[in-house]
């Protein structure tokens, strides 16, 4: 049995930022991004310098996490989907938007971290609703 789940955020008309964003990428990574959030449900302890599939943001976007996982080729191609911890749950982690992260440190789409920020404001005002994942 899993110790996380994963829920998404759904905005306020419905429409879900993280699925839509599932979708419009290939099976590769569709692939590696399922087995990613597979490895982190079976983790205890996010934080713990081992695991590499997930990243605390701190800073000016702090309260959002990145789950990390990459396809390798040439070039190398990164992404760092978005999420939020409700203060109400344990181990439970929403899921908020996709973006990738460009070989020089650039992220598709650029302001994915301060939009983030607002999805997880507007939830926590009651705009919008977190599903469970899938």
């Amino acid at each position: 049995m899993p110790l996380w789940t994963f829920k998404a955020y759904h905005l306020d008309g419905g429409t879900c930022p993280i699925q839509d964003w599932y979708a419009a990428q290939e099976p590769a990574v569709q692939a590696v991004f399922d087995a990613t959030l597979t490895t982190l449900a079976a983790t205890e302890d996010w934080e713990d310098r081992d695991t590499k599939e997930f990243k605390v943001l701190k800073r000016e976007h702090e309260g959002l996490g990145e789950v990390r996982f990459q396809i390798e080729g040439k070039p190398k191609r990164r992404f760092r989907p978005v999420g939020i911890w409700p203060p109400s749950t344990e181990h439970e982690f929403i899921l908020l938007l996709g973006c990738g992260k460009g070989i020089r440190g650039v992220y598709d789409p650029p302001n994915a971290f301060d939009l983030a920020l607002r999805y997880k404001r507007d939830l926590e005002a009651g705009i919008g609703e977190a599903h469970e994942y899938r």
